[in-house]
């Protein structure tokens, strides 16, 4: 049987499959604070194909699940960046508060949450529009955020507290707060939203805290100054970056127990679970590299070049 298109109709179609290659496959946007720019990786090839220059000390980072924007942190220009993943450019600048860091999208991608490290806030803002819609007031210097699979709740690492606070995104009301190690930092929740780990990097552990009840029921040590985590293998893994012995711990979820230590770059920060469950990425901050992992061998599988300082702070890689 044979077809016949008019170049009209081959012209959209050909523009449509350029559309959806666009977000074809997951990217991790990596963020360089030294050098005021955001390196864009490809995972399938595992090569920057793009480097975009982002002002004010990029740091953390939101990539929107669908891949079509990333929302990246600038502390030094008070508020963050809105990068389009079509054409890889920043396209606006939002303003929050001068201290912003930590930064997360909910996973209906309907809010944007910024942590303000100076004045013990999160801001709320609809992701449409950037208006501010709510500003929670929870402990002191918050940082690490991450919103429950179901985006009716909100958990914040209050660093200088000791103490992580659970907020009902209902009525924006502070829920619970429960006491962890010292100085917790970056925080991952499983996927069925039960169990969270809060990374403490001056006690040098991991606080297991179940997200029903907001207690804790377990403490894991790991190497000096660890800063963040992920979960990977559908949650039996947890990896964590120390930065002092630029290492990854690697937990079993089950026995709650570290299995192995990776060695990776100089002082890993920032570390996200590829889509594919298996494959992990950490940003170095002093190598300015990122190393990619295999959770399931626990082997370092590649190195990547990016920019100096990089950090990628929170979620980086986009989950479709």
């Amino acid at each position: 049987m044979r077809y016949f298109f008019s170049n009209g109709f081959v012209a959209v179609w050909l523009i449509a499959l350029s559309t959806c290659q666009v977000w074809a496959a997951p990217f991790a946007c990596i963020s360089n604070q030294l050098s005021d720019s955001v390196s864009i990786i490809d995972t399938p090839t595992q090569q920057v194909i793009r480097t975009v220059p982002v002002t004010g000390k990029p740091a953390g980072v939101a990539m929107a699940r669908d891949g079509k924007f990333c929302y990246i942190s600038t502390p030094e220009a008070q508020g963050f960046a809105v990068l389009d993943m079509q054409t890889y450019q920043v396209i606006r600048h939002v303003a929050v508060s001068d201290g912003a860091l930590g930064i997360a999208l909910s996973p209906n991608q309907q809010f944007i949450f910024v942590a303000d490290w100076y004045h013990n806030t999160v801001s709320m803002l609809n992701a449409k529009d950037f208006t501010l819609l709510k500003t929670i007031t929870v402990g002191q210097s918050p940082s690490g955020l991450v919103v429950s699979p179901d985006s009716h709740w909100l958990y914040v690492a209050n660093r200088l507290s000791n103490s992580v606070s659970k907020i009902a995104l209902a009525d924006f009301s502070v829920d619970s707060t429960v006491t962890v190690g010292a100085h917790p930092f970056g925080l991952s929740l499983d996927s069925r939203g039960e169990r969270l780990y809060v990374v403490n990097v001056e006690s040098d552990d991991v606080s297991v805290v179940t997200t029903q009840t907001m207690q804790n029921i377990a403490t894991i040590p790991v190497s000096m100054l660890p800063y963040a985590a992920t979960l990977a293998l559908n949650d039996e893994r947890l990896l964590v970056t120390n930065q002092e012995d630029n290492s990854v711990s690697v937990i079993d979820t089950v026995t709650l127990k570290e299995l192995t230590r990776l060695t990776v770059g100089e002082r890993p920060e920032g570390i996200s679970t590829h889509p594919d469950d298996r494959l992990v990425y950490v940003a170095n901050w002093f190598e300015g590299t990122v190393s990619v992992l295999d959770a399931k061998t626990l082997r370092v599988v590649n190195t990547i070049k990016t920019g100096e300082g990089s950090r990628a702070f929170g979620q980086f890689i986009s989950t479709h």
